[in-house]
C-alpha cells in the first residue's frame, strides 16, 4: 500500500516539475527597468580624457590601442584615420553606436514592453541621450538573414542566464569601438551581459570581429539607479566648425605622424601600444624587461 501510494504521489510530481522545466522562463525576476546613471570607474581617461588641458584631453590619443588584438587591416584603419572627422556637417546627429554607447557620455533609460493579453515580456527598448531606440527582443524571435540591413542599433535578441540577461546583437554599421580611430565592420558581433545587484547595473560586453580583431574586445561599464533623472534632450543640429573642410579627414597609410607622441610622455613601449595581441598577455611583461635595449619608449 505504502509503494502504491508514494507512486501515487510522486509521479505526478515529477510529471509537473518536467512540464515546468521545460516552458520558457517569462517570470523572471530581474528588472532593468528604470533610469540609470552612468559612473565612469573603469578607463575614464580613455572615454573622455582628463581635465583641460591634459595630455589626453577630449579622449584616447592618436594610436592608442591598448587593450585591442587588432588585425593588420584593422590597425591600418585606425592609423589612417583622423578625428577631425567628428566636426563634419553629416557626423553633428550620427548616433553613438552599439556597443560603444555603454561608454559614451550620459545615463541610459530602459522600457519594458509588455503584451497586453498574456502579460509576457515582448521586448527591452533601451536609449541613450545620443541614440536611437534600441529594441532588444525577447520574444524567442531569430535574427533576420546577412543580407538585411545593418543599422547603428543593429539587431538584438536577449534570453536569460538565470538572472543575467544575455543579449546578442548582429547587423551592425560599420563603426568605432573607440574615438581614436579604431573601428568595427559591418560583420562584428556583440554579445552583452546585464547584472542588477541592488541599484546597481553592471553591463559586460564582448566584441568578436573577424575582419579587425584577433580576438574579442572585452570591456565593463556600471550604471547606477537614479530615480530623480530622466533622459534629457539631444539637440541635434548641422552645425559647421570654423575649420570645417569640404573633404573627409584621414591619413594616407604610413602618413600619420601622430601615432606615437603620448607613448613617450607616459613611458609605454610603442610596440606595447600598437594593438598586437600579444601586448595582452602577461608573458609579454617579461619578453620587453628582457629585451636588451629595455622597453622602447621611443
Amino acid at each position: 500500500m505504502d509503494f502504491l501510494y508514494h507512486a501515487r504521489i510522486t509521479g505526478p510530481l515529477c510529471l509537473l516539475v518536467i512540464v515546468l522545466a521545460s516552458m520558457p522562463a517569462f517570470g523572471q525576476t530581474t528588472d532593468f527597468s528604470g533610469d540609470w546613471a552612468e559612473r565612469s570607474h573603469e578607463d575614464n581617461w580613455g572615454r573622455r580624457g582628463g581635465p583641460c588641458p591634459s595630455p589626453q584631453c577630449g579622449g584616447p590619443a592618436l594610436g592608442d590601442y591598448l587593450g585591442f588584438a587588432l588585425t593588420d587591416a584593422g590597425r591600418m584603419r585606425a592609423d589612417t584615420a583622423d578625428v577631425a572627422d567628428w566636426e563634419l556637417p553629416e557626423f553633428q546627429c550620427r548616433p553613438h553606436p552599439v556597443p560603444y554607447v555603454w561608454r559614451a557620455a550620459g545615463g541610459v533609460r530602459i522600457d519594458k514592453e509588455i503584451d497586453p493579453v498574456t502579460r509576457e515580456l515582448v521586448a527591452y527598448h533601451v536609449n541613450w541621450v545620443r541614440s536611437l531606440d534600441r529594441t532588444i527582443y525577447m520574444d524567442g524571435r531569430p535574427h533576420p538573414p546577412e543580407y538585411a540591413a545593418h543599422t547603428w542599433e543593429g539587431f538584438s535578441t536577449g534570453r536569460w542566464d538565470g538572472n543575467t540577461l544575455v543579449v546578442t546583437t548582429t547587423h551592425l554599421k560599420e563603426s568605432y569601438l573607440r574615438r581614436n580611430g579604431v573601428k568595427s565592420t559591418d560583420q562584428v558581433k556583440v554579445t552583452e551581459y546585464l547584472t542588477r545587484h541592488g541599484n546597481i547595473l553592471t553591463v559586460v560586453a564582448m566584441i568578436e570581429d573577424p575582419v579587425y580583431l584577433e580576438e574579442p574586445y572585452i570591456f565593463s561599464v556600471s550604471y547606477v539607479r537614479d530615480l530623480h533623472t530622466s533622459l534629457t534632450y539631444y539637440p541635434c543640429t548641422i552645425v559647421e566648425s570654423v575649420d570645417i573642410t569640404p573633404v573627409v579627414p584621414h591619413f594616407l597609410p604610413g602618413e600619420n605622424p601622430n601615432l606615437t607622441d603620448w607613448t613617450a610622455q607616459f613611458g609605454i613601449p610603442i610596440e606595447a601600444a600598437r594593438g598586437y595581441r600579444k601586448a595582452l598577455y602577461p608573458e609579454y611583461q617579461l619578453e620587453i624587461n628582457n629585451s636588451p635595449s629595455g622597453p622602447d619608449t621611443n
